[in-house]
């Protein structure tokens, strides 16, 4: 028997905590599980390591449970997160309970890694297929014709030493996948761990980089994930200019809710306006706005947060009335400069929700984020 210590320093309402554990200090099942009366998740990854997952429908904050882990049969798959990686086509499908949540394309034809489509849980019932068929609708736009390297969701670094890895006319550095040492579907949460190189276009490997996504099952409208890189300095000195083309991350918010349309950018202290959002510290940031026009108008809004282990945390935000959204530490704190075998790792949440901010609760969402649940074996 195995028993699970969750113990929260804020509250938890419609959460998903992962933890990492020993995999030899878990019981064995061929099927699924659960925490007592709370669905849970134990997925082995590389290393002897698992994650383990509780679904957390509330928990006051300073509270404290143990459940017992225990196995059970099998859950529906198509309920949960499921991810199909597609080595063909160089890209891995993201499903979230049997709907396209996102694609993640990393084939050698693209210059860089990004997710795109990346949808909203917006789906309205089908009128050509039936009562009973909902689908999302996208909330970020991938090469619009004013940016046509805008990646939807994407890293990328506009002076890298002398070599650009943002713009995509020939001629640029590419960061180039290397492998997935972990690929991984669940009913709670799913995800991958990859390793890429940033090749400059003389051949040299200018820096390694480790990546991950994790995204979370919740209930209703609102869909969160994680995406987490770490860059490592290879061979020689490497330099992050200091231009305002770099995504580190960034998002290109669909043309639909963007200012520019009707939308709003919102920071964390309340600031509201890319205009005077642009540059300012903040926790997160966030842009809402009309993204389904079919019968009422609804408002749904993607949010980045920022983690408090982040280089100069509260990072300035890249915020621009026309669709760009995320942070950009060298173009605002000066350039950053690692020595080989130095890493700067990068933690960002993303959460699509329904409604404006204040509406989504997103200052809640990175409270949790901020004071990660601690969950431990018993």
């Amino acid at each position: 028997m195995t028993k699970l210590r969750l113990e929260p320093q804020v509250q938890l309402s419609n959460s998903v905590v992962v933890a990492r554990v020993p995999s030899d200090a878990l019981p064995e099942s061929s099927g699924g599980w659960r925490a007592s009366d709370l669905v849970a998740q134990v997925t082995p990854i590389a290393d002897g390591q698992s994650l383990v997952g509780v679904f957390v429908p509330e928990l006051a904050a300073g509270a404290s449970i143990e459940v017992e882990l225990t196995s059970e049969e099998a859950q529906d798959p198509s309920r949960g997160i499921s991810l199909d990686d597609q080595p063909e086509n160089g890209r891995i499908v993201v499903n979230y309970s049997g709907l396209l949540q996102t694609i993640y394309h990393y084939g050698a034809q693209d210059f860089k890694p990004r997710f795109y489509p990346v949808n909203a849980p917006c789906g309205q019932p089908g009128e050509m297929e039936g009562p009973d068929v909902v689908y999302p609708k996208g909330i970020t736009d991938d090469s619009p014709p004013d940016h046509i390297w805008h990646r939807s969701l994407w890293y990328a670094c506009g002076e890298l030493n002398e070599f650009d890895f943002y713009l995509e006319n020939g001629g640029e550095g590419r960061i180039v996948h290397q492998s997935f040492s972990d690929v991984f579907s669940g009913p709670l949460f799913g995800g991958f761990h990859e390793s890429l190189a940033w090749d400059a276009p003389d051949g040299r490997t200018l820096l390694t980089d480790e990546r991950s996504f994790v995204q979370y099952r919740l209930k209703g409208r609102v869909r969160i994930f994680d995406m987490d890189a770490a860059f490592t300095a290879t061979n020689e000195p490497v330099t992050f200019g200091q231009t305002n083309e770099n995504a580190l991350p960034l998002i290109r918010v669909a043309d639909v809710i963007d200012e520019w349309d009707g939308g709003t950018i919102t920071l964390s202290d309340g600031t509201k306006g890319g205009k005077d959002a642009f540059g300012k510290r903040a926790a997160w940031a966030d842009c809402s706005g009309p993204l389904v026009r079919r019968g009422e108008q609804a408002t749904y809004g993607i949010a980045m947060l920022d983690y408090p282990s982040n280089r100069n945390h509260p990072n300035a935000w890249f915020a621009r009335s026309y669709g760009p959204l995320g942070t950009n530490l060298p173009f605002f704190d000066g350039p950053l400069t690692l020595q080989p075998g130095e890493t700067w790792s990068l933690r960002h949440r993303i959460v699509i929700h329904e409604g404006g901010p204040e509406e989504a609760g997103i200052q809640q969402r990175f409270d949790e984020y901020a004071a990660k649940p601690a969950l431990t074996i018993a």
